[in-house]
């Protein structure tokens, strides 16, 4: 589990292994008491850390939310990047896009909500930077892997925004549903089936 914690008590205050742990605790604590009531003495309780560890890292809570938010999507996209480029044909490409999705918020739930809940929030306002530096490596690392399909005509040749939304639009509802605790269907059936739907939305030949 992507999430578990870890030992802090050799970790140095100022090591990228501490700010993770931070980052960690934070999580559990803003998933288990919400980020209004969570205070940083109950984060510095979770991780085993002072208050001036934390905010030698972090200067804010509101600044460490961000941060929670950015690794997030740091380590979703990662992950994806590293299960589609053992794809050599179009269709698994795809079936290897949509199961990683699910599973990684079948994996990752408290990450997962956090990231639906939070992108508006108001303290993720200055994050739009740190965004687009994410976005545009990961869209150019996908692309890459797009392109050669869609050119030899494997993939339909649609506009990104069509594209995304027939290959993770259904991924999405059900994550949705996932994490409110309302789907019926196993996770690993539900990939199956959305895999083989959006191959037939985006699949020429293979």
């Amino acid at each position: 589990m992507i999430l578990a914690m870890k030992k802090p008590n050799a970790t140095h205050a100022g090591s990228p292994q501490r700010q993770r742990e931070i980052i960690d605790a934070a999580l559990a604590c803003f998933t288990e008491k919400g980020f209004p009531a969570t205070s940083i003495a109950d984060i510095c309780r979770k991780a085993g850390a002072s208050t001036g560890s934390v905010y030698h890292h972090f200067k804010s809570k509101g600044r460490l939310a961000v941060a929670i938010y950015l690794e997030g999507i740091r380590d979703y996209q990662t992950g994806m990047i590293e299960s589609l480029s053992g794809q050599a044909s179009a269709r698994e490409g795809i079936f290897a896009i949509v199961r990683y999705h699910l599973m990684w918020v079948k994996q990752n739930p408290e990450w997962a909500r956090f990231l639906f809940q939070k992108r508006h929030a108001e303290y993720m306002d200055d994050t739009e930077n740190d965004m687009k530096q994410l976005n545009a490596a990961f869209v150019q690392a996908m692309a890459s892997w797009f392109k050669p399909h869609i050119q030899t005509g494997k993939i339909r040749p649609l506009p990104r925004d069509l594209l995304i939304a027939l290959l993770l639009g259904p991924c999405q509802e059900y994550s949705r549903q996932y994490l409110s605790g309302r789907a019926v269907t196993d996770v690993d059936e539900a990939a199956g089936v959305m895999a083989e739907g959006a191959w037939a939305a985006l699949g020429m030949a293979d």
